[in-house]
């Protein structure tokens, strides 16, 4: 800063450690840039990725939702429901009460899981989880559970 109390032809204290390179015949850099402080965790570089907490018991798979379910967000989810299928669950019961975003991915999921002949079931659903089946009734198709 360009203050009187801070004036610009002061010399500034060099600090200690190793000395600096030249890069391309430039003078090295008086200050170096200081890392972040250790602890920190780094900059989140996106939307958060959605989380699901399931379990499995006696033929029916529990599954709870949390973040954003898109397209890409839903492939761990149609990877688990096929996995879930696999190891005999036939009924769904899905707790998508912590869901921020859905679009119709998440629908499509949940219509391929019923077209198999399993039943599924919502025990909790945020607003955007409920606008969206409500939308998907609107248009004929299986929304709500069979």
């Amino acid at each position: 800063m360009n203050t009187p109390i801070d004036p610009i032809d002061r010399p500034r204290p060099a600090l200690a450690g190793p000395p600096l390179r030249t890069l391309r015949g430039l003078p090295p850099r008086s200050l170096p840039v200081a890392p972040p402080p250790p602890g920190l965790p780094p900059e989140p570089a996106g939307p958060p990725a959605p989380r699901i907490l399931s379990w499995l018991d006696g033929g029916v798979l529990s599954v709870g939702l949390a973040g954003e379910f898109d397209h890409y967000g839903c492939l761990p989810l149609r990877a688990l429901l096929d996995d879930g299928a696999a190891l005999g669950a036939r009924r769904l019961v899905l707790d998508a009460a912590r869901v921020t975003f859905c679009d119709s991915a998440l629908a499509h999921l949940l219509d391929r899981w019923s077209r198999t002949g399993r039943s599924w079931e919502l025990a909790s659903a945020s607003r955007s989880v409920r606008l969206l089946l409500d939308l998907w009734a609107r248009l004929g198709r299986s929304a709500g559970p069979p």
